[in-house]
């Protein structure tokens, strides 16, 4: 009786190991697995992304004004690579007609726009500093470039979401300005 007991054990132990180590989708595959249509998996990025972004800027937020940010702001370009790499899988979108989704895209991208710029304008004076926010400039300007290759056309969303707030905020993340031509 107890070896009939045992090799169910034992049979139920290697069940489970085989459970255990089958393979799970990482996040990126769940993304695109949430959503197929190329806006959706936009949104989606960019609603991570915006997510990510904010608890850093959360830990900058705790930070002294004269404190050097260059390794929460390296963090941050690093997420905003990935984001890059990942719009240029989705490829350009061929059907543009869901505006309202078009416009979401454009809000979260504006969100995280003008949420690093206030965080960052109070750190960007400091010598320290100032590599780092070059590096969050560039990055966000190749964001934008790769967002404008997949949804031709959205910038012309994004600039009147910006508009609103360059004029309250003194802005250092000088190329997205530009290319927004604000």
């Amino acid at each position: 009786m107890q070896s009939r007991i045992v090799s169910l054990i034992f049979a139920l132990f290697a069940f489970s190991l085989f459970a255990y180590a089958s393979p799970v989708a990482s996040k990126e595959v769940a993304a695109v697995a949430r959503a197929t249509a190329p806006l959706d998996v936009i949104l989606n990025l960019f609603a991570d992304l915006k997510a990510n972004i904010d608890l850093h800027i959360a830990a900058l937020a705790k930070l002294d004004a004269k404190a050097d940010i260059s390794v929460i702001v390296g963090q941050i370009v690093v997420l905003i690579n990935a984001c890059v790499t990942a719009l240029v899988s989705v490829g350009a979108v061929v059907d543009l007609s869901d505006k309202t989704k078009i416009t979401a895209i454009a809000t979260v991208f504006a969100q995280i726009l003008i949420n690093l710029q206030a965080c960052i304008t109070v750190f960007a004076a400091i010598l320290v500093n100032v590599t780092a926010v070059v590096n969050l400039d560039i990055a966000l300007k190749g964001l934008l470039v790769q967002l404008n290759v997949c949804v031709a056309g959205i910038l012309v969303v994004i600039a009147p979401l910006v508009v609103k707030i360059t004029a309250v905020v003194n802005l250092p993340l000088t190329l997205v300005i530009t290319l927004l031509g604000l």
